[in-house]
Order: structure tokens, then C-alpha cells, then sequence
């Protein structure tokens, strides 16, 4: 049996070496992807017909929105329909569908039952919906990717909006990719640039993992770190041709894409994806949603917040900490006022992250200064896994070099709205990371202030 290692280490690295297949790793964990394909070229789309003929599948049951349904939705039914493939499809009334129990309803509701696979046709919302309607339905799916936007396309779990909190469930991979780079190349650029925000937080998640391992001693598996971290390069050293739209350069978007969600299926959550980058992301569009103002891509937020925590890292490794001083204000913890701050910056959600400080305490005295003792004794490697991150003006470069958005302002987050989120968007999830650091050593407010400073 080969090991991750030297499979991500060979010459000839390739997505389909991670296909289908179980590794021995260093970690002392075994890694399998349950994906069987992945195909990315520039006639992809033209290999679905055959694959669901070759896997003997009767009936599938396609979902779309109005813009994907146009682009690929509308291409696929022809194939379908000249192949004599029986198919239903449904389209979802909204333009910009939000991954809501609204939502799912409008799905299951139309669902034709008669179907033994779901085929979803898009990108971020069509996908979770897709991989999460299809675990509950207790049949597989494949998707046809429209654009290579976010990292979620081979990912097991499924972000949805649930009593207005963005929560991670357990959903399922899908059984085959279809990512054509023809079609690809029709997504705007702000959504070829959404994809690239998204894998540029892979440098702030895979730093927050690492140094949870070392405080918390939470699971961490260098090998997965590594394959995420060489899919990561192979995107920055061609950014340029991303501007331009190369074939070359969507095949090694949707390849680093895919490999992070296989990275996340290979350790079972969404650690080697997801860090405090997302968690300022996820607070920013849950605070958006119920003021009715307009989405924002969820690529551009994380671009963003990896340039703000990669900014907070430059300044914490830059001060003197005074770790005597972070346990005394830890013992000043007040959970009445914590839980008011709460309900008044999660509003109808905050029922949720209440109720996880109370199981897991991650806040309580005792939790933080044990942490603080474990930083303090561990700071000099601290530094120098920080010290390996890129600069923020490096990544924030790579967002200006495709027009995409690169400070909060020019996304409509206001002082008052990214500070908050400084302070509460850890609560979302009890995931160790920059965010939990500077709340435990007591620097949260200032450090944020600085990092707004940076982009104003």
C-alpha cells in the first residue's frame, strides 16, 4: 500500500493518483477518498453521458439555478436527451440561491423519486445543496462545475444556513467531477477569482491547524498539510495566466479546488480548508443576510479575511507578550456579559454559540490559561511556523492582480462590523486559531484596530 507522502512527493503528481484509493500515513491514520473521477478538460462535460451508462445509473435528477442552468444545465438536458438518458431536472426559482431550509424544501418538494442519482450543475450554493439533499435522500450525486469558485466540490460536508447560523453538516463526496475548461473559461473573472481567494486561505487555515496541534494537541497530519500546501503553490505560480484565462491555468484552479476538499475528506472535517479566515467570512455573511443586503461571493471574504489574519499574525509575532498579564485577564472572564455580547452580535442565532461555550467552555479561565501556559512554553516554534506565511501584502497583491476585492471597506464591512468580527467570529465553531490566540492572550480589540489601520 503506498503512503500519501509518496504520492504527493512523486514526479509525476497528478489528481487522479488520490482517486479511489487508501493510504498508510505518517500521521498513523489510514486516508480514502471515496471520489472515483475527476475530469477536467476542455470537452469534460461530453464524458458524463458515457460515465452514466458505464456505472448503469437509470434516471438522474438534475438541479440548477436560472444562470447555471443556462451555461451548462441546458447543454447537459441535450446530451441527455440525444443519448436517450432519462432525466428529470428542477430548476430553483432564485437567481442567487441561499443554502437555507427554504431552500433544501423547494428541492425535496420537486425531487422526482423515481431518480437514482442527483446531478447538480454549478458551483458553491448548487453543490452544498446537491451533496447534502442527496446524504438525506440516501442516493449518490455528481456535479458539473460552471466555475472553479470555491474549494467544496470533493469536500464531505455541506456550510448551510440553518435559524440563521452558518453550520457544517455531514453530507457526502461526490462520486465523479465533471469540471469542463471550456466552460470554465465563460465564468466572469470575479468568480475565477473567488476560487483563487479561497485557495489563498489555505496559507492563514493550514498555520491555525498546525499551531492547534502544538497547543491543543489537536490531530494534524503533515501529509494532508503538504498536499494542500503544493496545490496551493501551483496556483500562485500561475496567477498570471488565471488573468488570462489559460486552460492550464483552470485545470490547476479546479485540481487545487478538488484537492483541498479530498484533503478534507482524507481527515474528516474541514480543518486542512478552513481556519479563521473562514470564520470572519462566515460571521460577515451571516450579519449581510438578515439586513437583505446583496451576498457577496463567498471567495472574495475569505481572500479578505486571509489578508487580515495573516496581517494580525505579522503583528502578534511583532510584540512583546506578556503572558503573566494574558492569565490574569483570563481569570476575568465573565460569562453573563460574554452571553449578552453574544446575543447582541448573533441575534436570532445565538442560541447555537451560546449553547457550544457551555458544552465545551473553550472560554472558561481554567481552558484559557492552561492554552496560554502551553503558548508561552512553545512560543519560539509558535514564531517560527507564523514566520513561514507569506506577507499580507504578498497575497494582497495576488487579489489585486485579478481586480478582486482586497480590503473589507471595498466589500461594505465597516470599523465597527470588522472589529466584532475580531472579537465573536470564533464562537462559530471550537476550532483553535489565530482568533481563540489573541482572545486568550488578551489582544483581540487591539490587534484588530491595527489590522484595520493596515487597510484604511
Amino acid at each position: 500500500m503506498r503512503t500519501l507522502n509518496e504520492s504527493i512527493q512523486s514526479q509525476y503528481f497528478d489528481i487522479s493518483d488520490f482517486l479511489g484509493d487508501t493510504f498508510e500515513c505518517e500521521c498513523g491514520r489510514q486516508h480514502t477518498a471515496a471520489i472515483r473521477q475527476i475530469s477536467t478538460s476542455e470537452t469534460a462535460v461530453n464524458l458524463l453521458v458515457p460515465y452514466l451508462k458505464e456505472n448503469s445509473f437509470s434516471k438522474a435528477f438534475l438541479i440548477c439555478d436560472p444562470t447555471t442552468y443556462k451555461i451548462a444545465g441546458q447543454p447537459v438536458c441535450n446530451l441527455l436527451t440525444e443519448a436517450n438518458q432519462a432525466f428529470s431536472s428542477y430548476i430553483i426559482a432564485s437567481d442567487e440561491p441561499v443554502p437555507d431550509e427554504r431552500t433544501i424544501g423547494e428541492i425535496l418538494i420537486n425531487y422526482d423519486r423515481s431518480c437514482d442519482l442527483i446531478i447538480g450543475i454549478g458551483s458553491g450554493t448548487i453543490n452544498d445543496l446537491s451533496r447534502f439533499v442527496s446524504y438525506k435522500l440516501g442516493i449518490p450525486y455528481i456535479i458539473v462545475a460552471t466555475a472553479p469558485s470555491m474549494d467544496g466540490f470533493a469536500s464531505n460536508v455541506a456550510p448551510l444556513i440553518v435559524n440563521n447560523l452558518k453550520t457544517t453538516y455531514e453530507a457526502q463526496t461526490p462520486l465523479a467531477i465533471f469540471a469542463d475548461t471550456g466552460l470554465l473559461k465563460t465564468a466572469p473573472i470575479n468568480m475565477i477569482a473567488a476560487g483563487i481567494g479561497d485557495i489563498l486561505g489555505k496559507y492563514s487555515c493550514l498555520c491555525d491547524w498546525e499551531l492547534a496541534h502544538i497547543i491543543t494537541g489537536e490531530y494534524w497530519c503533515p501529509s494532508v498539510a503538504a498536499l494542500v500546501n503544493k496545490s496551493l503553490d501551483s496556483v500562485v505560480a500561475g496567477i498570471d495566466g488565471a488573468a488570462a484565462k489559460t486552460d492550464e491555468s483552470m485545470q490547476a484552479i479546479m485540481n487545487a479546488l478538488v484537492l483541498s476538499g479530498i484533503a478534507m475528506s482524507f481527515v474528516g472535517n474541514s480543518r486542512p480548508a478552513s481556519g479563521s479566515e473562514h470564520h470572519l467570512s462566515h460571521y460577515w455573511e451571516m450579519t449581510y443576510l438578515p439586513e437583505g443586503r446583496k451576498a457577496i461571493l463567498h471567495g472574495p471574504k475569505v481572500g479578505i479575511g486571509t489578508v487580515a489574519v495573516l496581517k494580525a499574525y505579522e503583528l502578534l509575532v511583532s510584540k512583546n507578550i506578556d503572558f503573566d498579564k494574558a492569565k490574569a485577564k483570563a481569570m476575568e472572564f465573565n460569562f453573563d456579559k460574554w452571553e449578552a455580547d453574544m446575543k447582541n452580535a448573533y441575534k436570532m442565532a445565538s442560541d447555537s454559540v451560546i449553547s457550544l461555550e457551555k458544552k465545551v467552555a473553550k472560554n472558561s479561565p481554567a481552558n484559557v490559561t492552561e492554552r496560554i501556559n502551553k503558548l508561552e512554553s512553545n512560543w519560539t516554534r509558535v514564531k517560527q511556523i507564523i514566520g513561514r506565511l507569506p506577507s499580507a501584502d504578498t497575497v494582497r497583491s495576488y487579489l489585486k492582480s485579478l481586480g478582486a476585492p482586497d480590503s473589507p471597506i471595498s466589500i461594505g464591512i465597516d470599523k465597527d462590523l470588522f472589529i466584532t468580527s475580531f472579537i465573536v467570529a470564533k464562537e462559530l465553531r471550537n476550532r483553535y486559531g489565530l482568533l481563540q490566540i489573541l482572545f486568550d492572550l488578551g489582544l483581540t480589540k487591539e490587534i484588530a484596530e491595527e489590522v484595520w489601520a493596515y487597510f484604511c
